[in-house]
């Protein structure tokens, strides 16, 4: 029996149709696997953790490992100061990187390619290789030089000790050497490349100077880089265990508690040292959950403008 091209055409179609389905399906599965974990983890009792015979579906529904999970990991506080931390720090670091690309793609000095070599490097170099004398900055602060000459006509500089100061932060941000912030100072300088000098022109024909023309017409054009920084920034400085470890050294920060937290869930146990038995893996399971909540809540709602505007930004470009 021979069938038409048609019909083979029909059979093709509808078996990729098939495969492609299998595959996505099959991708879903392996992307979400490690949620699904975590979830049927921290939602059983820690009797289940002993029954070889319940692998995905608990005994009973349980909200224990939760608080104590939110305990071992300092309780909303800790929670809602560590978010107010990386929220203001990601907004600084926006204005401040979007300022710096500006400059770069819109000022013509023979420096230029310098200042982007030197962005260039703020990611390219990692941190640990210049953390120390970064601990020794912020742990002596003299405020740009004004305690040091201070110090000259006092005999003892004025410093002041920022490692116990959320605003180690901040300055940070507010420079633009923060945490991957040369992607960001590269990612508007590309946006703003991109936008035609005509819009420029026409500003300062009508009478607008440098500043009113960057706020009222080249910032919000701006707006995908200005989402793919908020995203980025917000997850890098969230997940970042290393700073608040080194020199900004407060054990509230989320992401550093979360290095220890199977110490922790055995200290919330009333367990003097790491546990025999299973009963802290369920706590372990919803702290990683508590944990990587905000993140997930956040792109949820920006997803499909992440997306829109990161195929507009430039990245690719």
């Amino acid at each position: 029996m021979q069938l038409s091209n048609r019909t083979k055409q029909k059979i093709g179609k509808s078996a990729f149709a098939v495969f492609r389905t299998l595959f996505l399906i099959g991708m879903a599965y392996v992307l979400l696997f490690p949620i699904l974990v975590m979830i049927t983890r921290a939602i059983r009792p820690y009797t289940d953790m002993y029954n070889p015979s319940i692998v995905w579906i608990p005994s009973r529904l349980t909200g224990e490992n939760f608080a104590f999970a939110l305990e071992a990991l300092g309780g909303w506080p800790a929670m809602f100061k560590t978010l107010r931390i990386v929220l203001v720090s990601t907004l600084l670091s926006m204005f401040t990187c979007s300022m710096a690309g500006y400059g770069l793609a819109r000022f013509r000095i023979k420096l230029s390619g310098v200042f982007v070599i030197f962005a260039a490097l703020t990611v390219m170099v990692p941190i640990q290789t210049y953390v120390i004398p970064l601990f020794f900055q912020f742990r002596f602060f003299d405020w740009f030089g004004i305690g040091s000459l201070i110090g000259l006509f006092t005999g003892d500089p004025l410093t002041s000790n920022l490692t116990v100061s959320e605003s180690v932060y901040y300055i940070l941000s507010i420079l633009g050497v923060s945490t991957k912030n040369g992607i960001f100072i590269l990612l508007f300088m590309l946006n703003y490349k991109s936008i035609p000098s005509e819009l420029e022109m026409a500003a300062r024909v009508d009478g607008a100077g440098e500043f009113r023309t960057y706020f009222q017409i080249m910032l919000p054009n701006a707006l995908p880089s200005f989402v793919v920084t908020f995203v980025m920034s917000m997850v890098w400085v969230w997940n970042d265990s290393f700073f608040p470890s080194v020199v900004y050294r407060q054990d509230f920060f989320l992401s550093k508690r979360m290095v220890d937290i199977r110490v922790l869930a055995t200290n919330v146990l009333g367990q003097s040292a790491y546990a025999s038995n299973l009963s802290e893996t369920g706590i372990m399971f919803a702290a990683c959950l508590i944990f990587v909540a905000p993140l997930l809540i956040m792109y949820m709602f920006v997803q499909k403008l992440f997306i829109q505007s990161a195929e507009r930004s430039g990245i690719t470009g």
